[in-house]
């Protein structure tokens, strides 16, 4: 989300009920923890493209595709890109009020924190949130506010309620088991279209295959195959959305064996073909 060498103006996309909807694209290079940043208002951030890592109370975590951010306003935090290619995010920058009452449906303790009303920093995003996100996008300049408006609220709480799930059954994960997930998530995003196989990702982590595979659900929340297949549709959408015509050559730059097999697999994570996607989301 962070650029070292020169900062990153994000794009106003819409605004209301107290909430900007910023359209926010870095193209960083590979670079180590920048200086210290926080953000002046509370924020929830979906990546549709690209990773980085952040440092937030002490613990590290890689952000992707995959994932929703939670940020409180004026808590210290440090970014990372340990990939090449920068990231596109979608930040929605809330009023206290807002983010307050956003909250307090879910966790109403959470929602009178002094710190902020954010107690989890990240959580798994799944496809009907994401779904939500570009019909937002979608829509945003050309709907009725009416329509922006109910699919904000929608697609916020339901972040919100996922970060919620996810506090309550927490996964015990010890530091060695993170930052072996961490590695293998950052090679798996070095390339896409090559993601190597259990045995060749787990030989260069210096592992087992059977102790990656067994550890990665713990860390990550879902197997890892489920993780890259979700990414490579996510980064699909995210093409799509942005006017992708030949699905052939985006199945072949994605990973995919073939146009059918890209579809199939397109449709099983958003449950619509590509095609039909493209048209109800571009912007």
């Amino acid at each position: 989300m962070s650029e070292a060498a020169r900062p990153v103006v994000p794009e106003l996309v819409a605004r209301g009920l107290g909430i900007d909807v910023l359209d926010y694209r870095c193209r960083s290079g590979v670079h180590p923890p920048g200086p210290e940043e926080h953000n002046d208002r509370h924020s929830i951030v979906f990546v549709r493209r690209g990773v980085f890592a952040r440092t937030l109370r002490g613990q590290n975590d890689l952000a992707d595709a995959n994932h929703v951010l939670f940020f409180n306003a004026r808590e210290p935090y440090r970014i990372e890109h340990p990939v090449d290619g920068g990231d596109d995010c979608t930040i929605f920058a809330l009023s206290e009020p807002v983010a307050r009452e956003l909250v307090a449906r879910h966790a109403p303790v959470n929602a009178e924190r002094a710190g902020g009303p954010f107690r989890v920093g990240q959580a798994l995003s799944d496809a009907a949130m994401l779904r939500l996100q570009y019909e937002l996008l979608g829509r945003a300049r050309a709907a009725g506010r009416l329509d922006v408006e109910d699919v904000l609220v929608s697609l916020l709480d339901r972040a919100i309620g996922s970060a919620r799930a996810g506090q309550r059954a927490p996964e015990a994960v010890t530091r060695r088991h993170r930052d072996l997930v961490e590695a293998a998530r950052t090679e798996v995003h070095r390339d896409l279209t090559r993601t190597p196989s259990l045995s060749e990702l787990a030989r260069g982590l210096d592992c087992s295959p059977f102790h990656l595979s067994r550890v990665f659900p713990q860390v990550a929340g879902l197997s890892l195959r489920a993780y890259v297949s979700r990414l490579r549709a996510r980064a699909a959408a995210e093409r799509l959305a942005r006017g992708a015509r030949d699905l052939t050559r985006l199945a072949l730059e994605l990973g995919y064996a073939d146009h059918s097999h890209f579809t199939n697999a397109f449709r099983r994570e958003w449950g619509v073909p590509p095609s039909v996607f493209r048209a109800a989301s571009a912007r």
